[in-house]
């Protein structure tokens, strides 16, 4: 048979094809709108679930990973690894269950109110499985393991899944919106103490479940004008006298042109208009994943620039 003869037969076979996977993978079909098949987005992972981390009470400790069969030549552990828990039969302790691991990092203080301790910073290190159970001592093997290694004495919290927010449709951040005048907060800390956060980094802020925050909820991140987190040098400041291509050294400006490049001339433009009255610096979004009474756990969905720990929050 001739190419030409095959190539309609080639193509009713594989439009069939594709409209079969298109169906079989959740794609669409003739008369839907492709949007009400399309599974929703959700904002993290199922690792990021179970290691997320948050500030709140700190993590009871009476049950722990006392030691393993690598312990004498191993004092940190990872996933699949064999661990051996302080508690078995006389603590009701099944065969089967999943386990959090967590540690107990310190306090938190409040940045706004000092000497307010929020609570403790709980890591959340990853998950266990218990596999053999006897009177007073269990077996376990590590079965996720989030971020660095797992330590003897860490302490171990049933396991319960949380549920995940699920992205919400595409809509634009204002760069120059208006307060909502709902709660404002700020960022404590972030996970593995990072400093210089972007999008998908998992935050603590100091705004809870009394105040009104839940799961799902969309916070704005900004920063008052003028704030931004710049690191100045003692270079910064040129001296005009031992540099050419400086018209005037009258207003310390390099054409003349403002008043504002003088060492006085900010402060006087500040002082007739409060920088509190001019538009605010975006930084991007955070939605919610977890609530404590006084914290809350984020994780940041979209940035314009690095967001930094300090940076302000408001409910949406």
């Amino acid at each position: 048979m001739p190419l030409t003869s095959l190539r309609p037969m080639l193509v009713r076979s594989l439009t069939g094809l594709t409209l079969t996977a298109l169906v079989a993978g959740g794609g669409f079909v003739h008369g839907q709108n492709p949007a009400e098949t399309t599974v929703p987005r959700l904002v993290m992972s199922e690792a990021m679930r179970v290691c997320a981390g948050y500030i709140g009470p700190a993590a009871p400790d009476d049950l722990q990973i006392v030691g393993s069969d690598k312990e004498a030549y191993v004092r940190e552990f990872s996933q699949g690894d064999l661990v051996y828990i302080n508690r078995g039969r006389d603590a009701n302790l099944q065969a089967g269950a999943e386990y959090q691991i967590v540690r107990n990092v310190g306090p938190v203080s409040d940045l706004a109110r000092k000497g307010r301790v929020l609570g403790t910073l709980v890591q959340e290190l990853g998950l266990l499985r218990i596999t053999e159970v006897r009177d007073t001592s269990s077996t376990a093997e590590i079965t996720l393991v989030c971020v660095g290694t797992v330590n003897l004495g860490d302490a171990l919290v049933p396991y319960e899944r949380r549920p995940i927010p699920a992205v919400r449709p595409y809509r634009p951040l204002s760069i120059v919106g208006a307060p909502t005048g709902r709660a404002t907060g700020q960022i404590l800390a972030s996970q593995m103490s990072r400093e210089q956060l972007v999008r998908n980094d998992i935050v603590y802020i100091n705004l809870g479940a009394d105040d009104g925050i839940k799961v799902g909820d969309y916070l704005t991140v900004y920063r008052p004008l003028a704030t931004d987190s710049i690191s100045r040098f003692r270079d910064d400041r040129i001296g005009q006298r031992r540099n050419d291509g400086f018209s005037s050294d009258r207003f310390r400006t390099r054409d003349n042109a403002s008043l504002t490049s003088s060492p006085k001339g900010y402060p006087q433009v500040a002082e007739r208009i409060p920088r509190n009255e001019l538009p605010r610096t975006l930084v991007g979004e955070v939605v919610i994943i977890r609530t404590e009474a006084n914290t809350a756990v984020g994780v940041l969905t979209r940035t314009t620039r690095e967001a930094v720990i300090g940076d302000r929050v408001e409910l949406q």
